[in-house]
């Protein structure tokens, strides 16, 4: 019985510091310059796009490209990354999750409600896609965070 319950414990450790090691991962601060530069290149391409050639495949790759940025930008570290950053940066994550929840639960709503003003009552309800709503919670957090930042420096 000793060596389940030490077997256990030993396990539990392991997992607990692997989370803890998760938890704190973050890339280092040359990935936020790299995170900027592919978000406004795929940003641009997207626009680009949408009005000279509209091609689906260059618009996957624009979308998918300002995703990978706007979380390089996310997850990496700053020049100074203190205790007061730390909070903030969890702040920001947790003020993201909820309002793109909330958000994401509302919009289908209002986008009906405002069809159905525009159209006569030939609304259809539409439910919001995954690039919105990951778009959201990235750019969310990512300006909350330097709103935040800019309050508390």
């Amino acid at each position: 019985m000793t060596s389940r319950t030490s077997t256990t414990s030993s396990f539990l450790e392991c997992e607990r510091k692997s989370l803890d090691r998760m938890k704190r991962f973050q890339l280092p601060n040359s990935f936020k310059k790299i995170g900027i530069g592919l978000a406004m290149f795929s940003f641009v391409l997207l626009f680009t796009n949408a009005f000279l050639w509209e091609m689906i495949e260059l618009k996957w790759m624009a979308k998918y490209g300002l995703l990978g940025g706007m979380l390089l930008i996310s997850i990496s570290k700053d020049e100074i990354e203190d205790e007061l950053i730390a909070k903030l940066r969890m702040q920001s994550y947790t003020f993201a999750f909820i309002a793109v929840v909330l958000f994401t639960l509302a919009q289908p709503f209002i986008n009906y409600l405002v069809d159905f003003m525009v159209q006569d009552g030939e609304a259809v309800f539409k439910d919001m896609g995954d690039f919105q709503i990951l778009w959201f919670l990235l750019s969310v957090q990512v300006f909350y965070f330097l709103y935040l930042k800019k309050l508390y420096r």
